[in-house]
């Protein structure tokens, strides 16, 4: 499995906007799995996921690892073909040739639409431990690049996985836009 897998075309952005299709490349990228044993994890029906795998395995998302013969079908066994999967930037350059911007919306409405429902679903203790903001930065050029830097840092840093039991385990969300402001004019 490689450690970083860059995404070079638009469909697979729009894929991966969808928040399960999201969740199961992650199960996968955390170790080789049946589609029977991710449903059984996010507690979904194996039926309704099968469309989601194939689509992330004919997207080139995923990889089959195992082909096993059970009472007259196959069951495949999946990974992620990596660990971290990034979207090149080139796509979102002349993004209204190509759809970019479409891209780039859908991927907002899906982390918008997971965030509220973490805030609907969220006890007044969580609440508390949720960060949601949006800033802008002023700054040199070297202070941003620092920033970057210290932003990549920690992404990388928060893709290591841990080695406790899953049981044991939090899951939370991050949406991330590192962008230059246009100068007023």
């Amino acid at each position: 499995m490689k450690e970083t897998h860059k995404i070079k075309d638009l469909e697979t952005i729009r894929l991966l906007a969808d928040p399960l299709k999201l969740q199961l490349l992650q199960a996968f990228a955390e170790g080789d799995k049946t589609t029977k044993e991710v449903a059984s994890a996010l507690n979904e029906s194996v039926t309704k996921l099968y469309r989601h795998v194939d689509a992330l395995h004919d997207a080139g998302l995923l990889e089959i690892v195992q082909e096993t013969r059970k009472r007259g079908t196959v069951e495949r066994t999946f990974r992620a073909v990596a660990r971290r999967f990034e979207a090149d930037h080139s796509l979102f350059l002349d993004s209204t040739a190509d759809g970019g911007q479409d891209a780039i919306r859908d991927l907002l409405r899906a982390g918008e639409a997971e965030i509220l429902e973490a805030l609907a679903n969220a006890d007044s203790g969580d609440i508390g431990d949720m960060i949601v903001l949006r800033m802008r930065i002023k700054g040199t050029p070297e202070r941003i690049e620092e920033l970057r830097r210290g932003l990549n840092e920690w992404l990388e840093s928060a893709q290591i996985e841990d080695d406790e039991d899953e049981d044991g385990l939090e899951e939370v969300a991050a949406m991330i836009a590192f962008y230059p402001v246009p100068a007023r004019s």
